[in-house]
C-alpha cells in the first residue's frame, strides 16, 4: 500500500483554547451571578442576545465525546433507566443529570450548571424527550419552539411564520421573565452582524475544498465550526476565519495538499463521529481518501449573504433556518438530493460515504436512495457504514474499515 502524508493545519490548533474557554465560562457562570440556558436546535442566538451563558446540546455532546468523557455519562444514563439504543446525545445529558442528582463523580471538565431555562428548539423527536426528561428528573424550567422539517418547498413559508410566532409569543417572554428585563433586539442584531461576517469568511474558506488536491478536509471544517457557536456575536470569531483563510490561500499557492497524494475525494453524509475523528482519519488516510463535503455540518447558516442586518432580526434569523438552506431542511431527502448532486460535481467527488448513526435514525433517511440516484446520474459508487457519534460500543472499526476498503476498490475500478 502506498504511503500517505497528512499535512495538518496550524490554524485549527487554536480551536482547543476557544472551546475550553467557552465551557469554563459556562461552568463558572452561576458563581459569577450569570443566568444559564441550555438549548437544543437552532435557536441559541436568543439566549445569547440576553447575555446568558448558553449550552448547545450538540456542541456539548461533541465536546464530551472529543474529550473522551462520553462513555461514562452514557453508562450512568443507562443505569438510571435510559435505553441503550436511545439517542446518544440525549443520553449524555441524562447521564449528566443522573450524576448530579445522585452525586456520582464525573470529570470536572464536562460538568454543567443546571440551567435557569432549557430551550427545546425541536428539530427531531428526541429533543422533546430530552427536554421532558430533564424537566421531570431535575425540575428545570422548559420552553419549546417546534421547528418542523418541511417535506416540500411549499411548506417552508408556512413553517417560517409558525416558528417566528413561537419565538415571539413563547421564547422571548420566557427569556424576559427569567432574566428580569426586556428582550434585547439590538443585541440580536449585533449577533447577526458578526454571524454574517464570520460565516461569509467561512464560506470563502469552503471554496478551497473545491481545489484538487484540497488544502483541507471536512474534518478540519468540522473542528472549525466552534467559533460560529461558541463565539456567537463576539468579534473574536472573525480573526479565526481570517487566519484560516490566509493559511489556506498560502497552501493553495504552494500546492500543499491536506493529504499527499490525494487518491480519492469523498462526500460524507451524516453526523461527524466526534469521539472518533482520529480513528476515521487514520483509516481513510491509509486509503488516500479525503472527505470534503456533507450535509452536516454544512447546515449551519450556509447562505449568510442573505442575513438582513437592517430589518427585523427575529424574522431574519428564522429565514436562515428555513428559506436560506439551514437546519430545518436537512432531514428531508427530497429537498437534499439535488443539493448533494451539485456538490458531487462542484467538489469533484469520487465516492459517497453514508454514516448511518445507530442512535439517530432521522439523519439516516434516504441514504440508500441517495447512493442509487447519484450512481445513476453521476456514475460514482457509495457505501453505508454504521456507527455512532460518541458511543464506542456501537462502532465496529474492523467492519467500517472493510467497507471503506471496498469503496476505495470500487472508486479505483471505475477510474480505470
Amino acid at each position: 500500500m502506498s504511503e500517505y502524508k497528512l499535512n495538518r493545519l496550524e490554524t485549527t490548533k487554536l480551536i482547543g483554547n476557544i472551546v475550553d474557554k467557552h465551557w469554563a465560562s459556562l461552568r463558572h457562570a452561576k458563581e459569577n451571578g450569570e443566568k444559564v440556558a441550555w438549548c437544543s436546535g437552532p435557536v441559541f442566538a436568543f439566549p445569547y442576545a440576553m447575555d446568558m451563558k448558553c449550552h448547545f446540546m450538540a456542541g456539548y455532546s461533541a465536546y464530551a465525546g472529543g474529550r473522551g468523557a462520553a462513555q461514562q455519562l452514557l453508562e450512568i444514563a443507562e443505569e438510571d433507566g435510559e435505553l441503550i439504543d436511545a439517542c446518544s446525545y440525549h443520553k449524555l445529558h441524562m447521564g449528566m443529570a443522573a450524576a448530579m442528582r445522585k452525586n456520582i463523580p464525573v470529570r470536572k471538565d464536562v460538568i454543567l450548571p443546571l440551567p435557569d431555562l432549557l430551550i427545546s428548539g425541536r428539530l427531531c423527536p428526541e429533543m422533546s424527550h430530552y427536554a421532558e426528561g430533564l424537566y421531570r428528573k431535575m425540575g428545570v424550567r422548559v420552553t419549546g419552539v417546534d421547528v418542523p422539517p418541511p417535506h416540500q418547498k411549499s411548506e417552508i413559508k408556512y413553517f417560517e411564520k409558525y416558528v417566528e410566532r413561537q419565538i415571539r409569543e413563547s421564547l422571548i417572554p420566557a427569556l424576559e421573565e427569567v432574566c428580569g428585563k426586556p428582550f434585547n433586539y439590538d443585541r440580536l442584531t449585533e449577533i447577526l452582524i458578526v454571524l454574517k461576517e464570520t460565516a461569509m469568511l467561512r464560506n470563502e474558506c469552503w471554496e478551497y475544498l473545491k481545489l484538487k488536491p484540497s488544502p483541507w478536509t471536512l474534518w478540519d471544517y468540522g473542528v472549525s465550526i466552534a467559533p460560529v457557536f461558541y463565539l456567537m456575536g463576539s468579534p473574536e470569531a472573525v480573526p479565526y476565519y481570517k487566519k484560516l483563510k490566509a493559511e489556506l490561500a498560502d497552501r493553495a499557492a504552494k500546492k500543499i495538499a491536506a493529504l499527499e497524494p490525494e487518491k480519492s475525494r469523498v462526500y460524507w453524509d451524516g453526523w461527524l463521529p466526534w469521539a472518533f475523528l482520529g480513528k476515521f482519519s487514520r483509516i481513510m488516510c491509509k486509503l488516500g481518501m479525503v472527505p470534503l463535503v456533507g450535509r452536516y455540518p454544512w447546515e449551519f447558516f450556509p447562505h449568510p449573504e442573505t442575513i438582513d442586518t437592517e430589518g427585523d432580526p427575529v424574522a431574519s434569523f428564522v429565514k436562515q433556518v428555513y428559506s436560506n438552506g439551514g437546519q430545518a431542511k436537512d432531514n428531508m431527502p427530497s429537498l437534499n438530493l439535488p443539493v448533494i448532486q451539485n456538490w458531487v460535481e462542484d467538489y469533484k467527488i469520487d465516492g459517497l460515504i453514508m454514516f448511518s448513526s445507530k442512535s439517530c435514525r432521522m439523519w439516516n433517511l434516504g441514504h440508500n436512495d441517495f447512493i442509487a440516484a447519484i450512481e445513476r446520474q453521476n456514475g460514482i459508487p457509495g457505501v453505508v457504514i454504521e456507527g455512532d457519534m460518541v458511543d464506542t460500543r456501537m462502532n465496529s472499526f474492523a467492519q467500517i474499515e472493510t467497507r471503506l476498503e471496498a469503496l476505495a476498490e470500487m472508486i479505483e475500478a471505475r477510474k480505470e
